[in-house]
């Protein structure tokens, strides 16, 4: 995975530093998973979330890996020649198909990720 993101056009869409770190972590993931090396997808045991935010529970934790297998499936059943011919892909993820302990870690990286790239609302200052 790249330590810094730079925002890019791949085939006419412009492609942001958050989602290419987003794709890139799903990626890395599928990868190890694919690779039975599912055990190396590791959380980090101090792990907080940002702006004092609650910890995840494992509702949470199963509704966004929940949703992400349903995304991969729609993906992948609507434009199969695309993914089929962009990246090769033609099975689905099922990441649901984890460990626990690997679907809490790849849940808290995308919570990462996310944070890190959430834009903080300012302060407006009146005009003078």
């Amino acid at each position: 995975m790249m330590d810094e993101y730079q925002t890019r056009i791949e085939e006419g869409v412009t492609l942001s530093p958050y989602t290419l770190e987003f794709t890139d972590w799903i990626q890395h993931c599928y990868d190890l998973v694919e690779a039975g090396e599912e055990d190396r997808i590791i959380s980090d045991p101090w792990y907080e979330r940002a702006e004092g935010r609650d910890p995840l529970t494992e509702e949470q934790i199963d509704a966004v890996i929940d949703a992400l297998d349903k995304e991969y499936e729609y993906e992948l059943g609507t434009y199969p020649g695309y993914h089929r011919n962009r990246s090769g892909a033609n099975a689905l993820p099922e990441f649901h198909r984890m460990s626990p302990r690997a679907r809490r870690a790849m849940v808290e990286g995308i919570d990462r990720i996310i944070a890190k790239h959430r834009i903080v609302p300012t302060e407006i200052q009146p005009g003078k």
